[in-house]
Protein backbone atom coordinates (compact mmCIF):
# COMPACT_ATOMS: atom_id res chain seq x y z
CA UNK A 1 0.00 0.00 0.00
CA UNK A 2 1.24 3.51 -0.62
CA UNK A 3 2.21 5.00 2.55
CA UNK A 4 2.79 9.27 2.62
CA UNK A 5 5.36 10.14 5.04
CA UNK A 6 3.87 12.90 7.78
CA UNK A 7 5.96 15.33 7.22
CA UNK A 8 5.54 15.50 3.40
CA UNK A 9 1.55 16.04 4.12
CA UNK A 10 1.71 18.25 6.61
CA UNK A 11 4.21 20.60 4.35
CA UNK A 12 1.74 20.01 1.37
CA UNK A 13 -1.50 20.83 3.71
CA UNK A 14 0.45 24.12 4.79
CA UNK A 15 0.98 25.20 1.48
CA UNK A 16 -2.29 25.03 -0.01
CA UNK A 17 -3.67 26.41 3.34
CA UNK A 18 -1.42 29.33 2.52
CA UNK A 19 -1.87 29.75 -0.98
CA UNK A 20 -5.58 29.83 -0.33
CA UNK A 21 -5.36 32.75 1.88
CA UNK A 22 -3.11 35.18 -0.54
CA UNK A 23 -4.55 38.47 -1.92
CA UNK A 24 -5.19 38.85 -5.80
CA UNK A 25 -2.57 41.06 -7.26
CA UNK A 26 -5.00 43.37 -8.75
CA UNK A 27 -7.59 44.73 -5.81
CA UNK A 28 -10.67 46.44 -7.02
CA UNK A 29 -10.54 50.60 -6.24
CA UNK A 30 -12.58 51.75 -3.83
CA UNK A 31 -15.59 54.01 -5.59
CA UNK A 32 -14.78 57.93 -4.59
CA UNK A 33 -15.92 59.18 -1.10
CA UNK A 34 -15.80 63.29 -0.58
CA UNK A 35 -14.43 63.64 2.60
CA UNK A 36 -17.24 64.13 5.47
CA UNK A 37 -16.02 67.81 6.33
CA UNK A 38 -19.12 69.13 8.24
CA UNK A 39 -17.96 68.74 12.20
CA UNK A 40 -14.77 69.26 11.07
CA UNK A 41 -12.37 72.60 12.48
CA UNK A 42 -11.19 75.17 9.85
CA UNK A 43 -7.53 74.03 10.26
CA UNK A 44 -8.72 70.31 9.13
CA UNK A 45 -10.34 71.69 6.26
CA UNK A 46 -7.36 73.83 5.11
CA UNK A 47 -5.34 70.89 5.29
CA UNK A 48 -7.60 68.44 3.47
CA UNK A 49 -7.72 71.27 0.81
CA UNK A 50 -3.68 71.53 0.61
CA UNK A 51 -3.45 67.53 0.55
CA UNK A 52 -5.81 67.13 -2.37
CA UNK A 53 -4.19 69.62 -4.27
CA UNK A 54 -0.81 67.82 -3.56
CA UNK A 55 -2.27 64.73 -4.51
CA UNK A 56 -4.03 65.75 -7.38
CA UNK A 57 -1.92 69.31 -8.71
CA UNK A 58 0.79 70.39 -7.36
CA UNK A 59 2.73 70.10 -3.49
CA UNK A 60 0.98 72.30 -1.04
CA UNK A 61 1.43 72.31 2.86
CA UNK A 62 2.00 75.09 5.40
CA UNK A 63 5.27 73.53 7.08
CA UNK A 64 4.13 75.45 10.45
CA UNK A 65 1.09 74.04 10.55
CA UNK A 66 1.45 70.83 9.30
CA UNK A 67 4.05 70.51 12.42
CA UNK A 68 2.18 72.20 15.27
CA UNK A 69 -1.44 72.00 14.26
CA UNK A 70 -2.60 68.44 15.00
CA UNK A 71 -6.30 68.71 13.13
CA UNK A 72 -4.16 70.81 10.23
CA UNK A 73 -1.73 67.71 9.91
CA UNK A 74 -4.95 65.13 10.10
CA UNK A 75 -6.54 66.80 7.46
CA UNK A 76 -3.46 66.98 4.88
CA UNK A 77 -3.17 62.99 5.15
CA UNK A 78 -6.67 62.43 4.83
CA UNK A 79 -7.11 64.49 1.82
CA UNK A 80 -3.61 63.83 0.15
CA UNK A 81 -5.29 59.93 0.89
CA UNK A 82 -8.69 60.65 -0.73
CA UNK A 83 -7.70 62.65 -3.89
CA UNK A 84 -4.72 60.21 -4.58
CA UNK A 85 -5.25 59.10 -8.26
CA UNK A 86 -8.42 61.56 -8.73
CA UNK A 87 -8.73 64.71 -10.74
CA UNK A 88 -8.84 67.56 -8.37
CA UNK A 89 -12.17 67.94 -6.02
CA UNK A 90 -12.48 71.00 -4.24
CA UNK A 91 -12.91 71.37 -0.19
Amino acid sequence: MFRINNKILLTLSSLLLLTACGSSSKSTPQPYQPLNLSHKSESFKQGAHDGCLTATEKYKKNHEAFNNDFDYNEGWWAGRRNCEGREYAEY
